[in-house]
């Protein structure tokens, strides 16, 4: 009897110590990897820890790059933030995230004629529209569904925003944002697509942007005066962007063993 408790200990030591070494780097891939294609813009980070006692999981320097066609450095960059989620919900359909904790991240919204970066990125979460498919004699192979997630605390605090209009001669100005906190995401639906948990988060950040812009009138004066013939050139387009800054993006307010990578990877379902 001993020995076959001592044998389950070491097991589960074993086990414990797989987690630690490796499913912070199977987050960091997903990350990495998975982002990207769901978000149309790069994403690296450079170390993720997990407490697989806690559940916790520590990121460390991620970066949200631009959209194609915008000239910043970058859309986002958080020097560290903190989840905590329910390791055991990897093994099952809906992931149960805790809380996501982000403090001062610094947020880059580049506004161009048409579009920002931020509602440029939304549009890329959108699901694509599915033409309609032929009838054909063999059925095809059922994907698997994507997995939900439920988040029940998000916080971003202390944050800045560096805004640039480009149809203002690139005038750029550092504005703070205020707290946005969001409670029991895809909650009463059972969880939601990571895709929409993106989204909701993001409408979140350019309404608190738009806010930003509208309380500091000063800023849009002073470009209005700068860009001079600038804006008559363009047929009034960058005073109607000043107007519609808030528009554009408000608008767009819409993985130690292959069962942990299928609980991180399933966020995104299979091709």
């Amino acid at each position: 009897m001993k020995k076959i408790l001592l044998i389950v200990g070491i097991v589960i030591l074993i086990l414990i110590v797989v987690v630690v070494l490796f499913l912070g780097q199977i987050i960091k891939a997903g990350i990495e990897t998975a982002g990207p294609k769901i978000a149309g813009v790069p994403m690296s980070v450079e170390k993720v820890r997990v407490n697989p006692l806690t559940g916790n999981v520590h990121v460390k320097a991620l970066i949200i790059g631009n959209p194609e066609g915008f000239k910043t450095d970058s859309l986002m960059e958080l020097g560290e933030f903190n989840l905590d989620i329910a390791l055991g919900s990897l093994f099952t359909d809906t992931i149960m995230i805790k809380q996501i904790l982000i403090d001062a991240p610094e947020i880059t919204y580049e506004k161009g004629l048409r579009s920002s970066n931020i509602s440029t990125l939304m549009d890329n979460l959108a699901p694509a529209e599915q033409p309609e498919e032929k009838v054909t004699e063999e059925p095809k192979k059922k994907k698997a569904p994507a997995k939900k997630v439920v988040i029940e605390d998000f916080q971003l605090n202390n944050a800045k925003v560096n805004v640039t209009l480009t149809a203002l001669g690139g005038k750029k100005m550092t504005l703070p944002l205020p707290s946005i906190q969001m409670q029991d995401i895809g909650k009463g639906t059972g969880g939601t697509d990571i895709r929409e948990v993106i989204s909701e988060v993001f409408g979140s950040i350019s309404d608190a942007v738009v806010k930003a812009l509208a309380s500091s009138g000063d800023f849009a004066g002073d470009a209005l005066k700068g860009a001079g013939g600038a804006v008559k050139d363009v047929g009034g387009a960058a005073t109607d962007s000043m107007k519609d800054v808030g528009g554009a993006a408000t608008d767009a307010a819409k993985s130690t063993t292959d069962a942990l990578k299928k609980g991180i990877g399933g966020l995104f379902g299979k091709e």
